[in-house]
C-alpha cells in the first residue's frame, strides 16, 4: 500500500518530508522560516531519485508565507485543463442506446496553506502531452489522455494516482456515434475517495448529432459505495449542472502550427 501522503503536514526545520506518487517525486522542507519545494518526474532525471534530497539538476522553490511556519496541506485534484480522451478501443454505439463506461486518469497534487485557498504549487502525478480541441481559430487548449473506457472496474489494478469517473453517454441521435475521442471537463467535477480509492461524481453526456451540441450534464449521482462525507476535493470551475457544448468533434491534429514544434 503506498505510504499517506495527504491532509495536514508539519515541516520541521531543516528535515526534508518526501512523497513519490505515479511518476512524481516532491521533497519539501522548512528552512530559514520558508517553505522550500523540489519536485520532478521520472523522465526527468537521469538517475532514480531518493528520499533523501532531489537530484542536482532539480531547483528548490520557496515560499515566504505571512504566518511564518512550516505547515501545508496536500490534496489530491483534477487536471487544470479538459482533457481531450482517446479510447484505446474504438466503441460505436448505436443509435437510440444509453451505456455507462468507467474511464481512469492521473490526479494532480495540490499543495497549499492549510485553512486558506492559497496554492503554494500543483505538479501532475503523471506529465500529459497538450492538444488542441477543435479547429485552428476556435477552440481550446487540452491534455492528451488514453483510456480504455472499461464498461467494469471491478477486476481492475488499484493504481493510488489515478480517478475513476462514471460517464453516461447516451446516443439520441439517429446515427452511430463513433466514441473514440471525446472532450471531457474534468474541471467541473468533485473528487472522492473511499478503500477503493479515487472516484469522480457521474457526467452524462447525451449525443444530438455530428452537426449539433452535445448536452453534457454533471447529475451529481455517486459511484455505489461513496457518500458526500467522502468528498476530497470540490470542482476547480463553478457547477453548472448542464452545458451545451461540442464534445464529439475531431481535434485539431497539427499542433506544430499552434505550438511552434
Amino acid at each position: 500500500m503506498a505510504r499517506e501522503i495527504w491532509g495536514n503536514v508539519s515541516l520541521e526545520d531543516g528535515k526534508v518530508h518526501y512523497f513519490a506518487m505515479g511518476e512524481l517525486h516532491c521533497w519539501m522542507k522548512y528552512h530559514h522560516e520558508e517553505i522550500w519545494i523540489a519536485h520532478c518526474h521520472n523522465h526527468e532525471v537521469k538517475q532514480k531519485p531518493n528520499s533523501e534530497a532531489p537530484p542536482e539538476e532539480i531547483e528548490w522553490q520557496r515560499w515566504a508565507t505571512q504566518n511564518g511556519k512550516g505547515h501545508v496541506n496536500i490534496l489530491p485534484v483534477f487536471p487544470d485543463l479538459p482533457l481531450v480522451v482517446n479510447s484505446e478501443y474504438a466503441l460505436k454505439i448505436s443509435p437510440g442506446t444509453r451505456i455507462q463506461i468507467f474511464c481512469r486518469f492521473p490526479i494532480w497534487v495540490r499543495i497549499r496553506l492549510p485553512e486558506t485557498t492559497y496554492t503554494l504549487i500543483e505538479m501532475p502525478t503523471i506529465k500529459l502531452s497538450r492538444t488542441w480541441f477543435g479547429t485552428p481559430t476556435e477552440g481550446e487548449l487540452c491534455y492528451f489522455a488514453k483510456t480504455k473506457a472499461r464498461r467494469d472496474l471491478s477486476n481492475v489494478d488499484k493504481r493510488p494516482n489515478m480517478v475513476a469517473c462514471p460517464i453516461r453517454v447516451v446516443n439520441k441521435s439517429g446515427d452511430e456515434l463513433n466514441f473514440e475521442h471525446f472532450c471531457f471537463r474534468v474541471e467541473r467535477l468533485s473528487m472522492y475517495r473511499n478503500e477503493e480509492g479515487f472516484w469522480a461524481d457521474e457526467t452524462q453526456i447525451i449525443y444530438q448529432g455530428e452537426d449539433l451540441n452535445s448536452d453534457v450534464i454533471m447529475t451529481g449521482n455517486l459511484p455505489k459505495g461513496i457518500t458526500k462525507k467522502d468528498l476530497v476535493s470540490r470542482p476547480r470551475k463553478e457547477i453548472h449542472k448542464s452545458l451545451a457544448t461540442r464534445t464529439f468533434k475531431r481535434f485539431f491534429e497539427d499542433t506544430s502550427l499552434i505550438f511552434g514544434r
